[in-house]
């Protein structure tokens, strides 16, 4: 029972884990009140699950702020990049929608819109961990994360589902999960972007001059 109980057992790791995640969950969900500062809250929630997914802890909250502040303006501009991007699609899927017949035209360009909004999620679901950890313009993140998101398809796909389902059983199957909600999903996701930026940072080695 002690063991079972001990700092260092798993179920004082996991608790440990689960109430750190809550935390930085409430302080991403804060700073996100104002709407506008989504992307940087966002960059500074990657910032610090990038690092908790390799175990390096720190001071949570210390860090949260330090990425927020240092990251705010590129990532205020991708997010509101972003947002009018998903605005006019979802007006397009609204016009769709009230279409009166669907022609084989419409159809194409259903097809077109919806091939739009796969690419605009995968580069949602990279864009902001890129800048958590990389150094670059808005044009070259946003170019990166289209170009990354696209080569690794199959794990974009993978993260996409994986976090509707996360949400999903969140809200129908195990309420309590949603207290973890977007930390919990970006500290899963950490882990595979922390695997892909150690294979990119070999690659860039690997390929520079002796």
């Amino acid at each position: 029972m002690n063991g079972l109980f001990s700092i260092n057992s798993p179920l004082w790791r996991f608790m440990d884990k689960a109430l750190r995640l809550i935390w930085l969950n409430l302080l991403w969900f804060l700073c996100c009140l104002p709407v506008v500062t989504i992307g940087a809250a966002t960059t500074a929630l990657y910032s610090v699950t990038l690092k908790y997914a390799r175990d390096e802890e720190g001071y949570l909250t210390r860090s949260f702020f330090q990425a927020f502040r240092q990251n705010f303006r590129q990532s205020t501009i991708i997010w509101l990049v972003m947002a009018a991007v998903g605005i006019l699609l979802g007006l397009d899927l609204i016009v769709y929608l009230r279409a009166s017949s669907v022609s084989l035209t419409q159809s194409a360009l259903m097809l077109i819109f919806f091939t739009a909004v796969l690419l605009y999620l995968f580069v949602s679901l990279y864009v902001y961990a890129i800048v958590a950890h990389f150094k670059n313009t808005v044009g070259q993140y946003m170019k990166n994360a289209l170009i990354l998101s696209i080569c690794h398809w199959p794990a974009s796909i993978l993260m996409i589902t994986g976090g509707v389902a996360f949400f999903l059983a969140g809200m129908l199957i195990f309420p309590p999960l949603l207290f973890v909600g977007t930390a919990g999903f970006c500290y899963l996701c950490s882990k595979y972007f922390n695997r892909l930026f150690d294979r990119l940072a070999r690659a860039q080695a690997a390929s520079l001059p002796a």
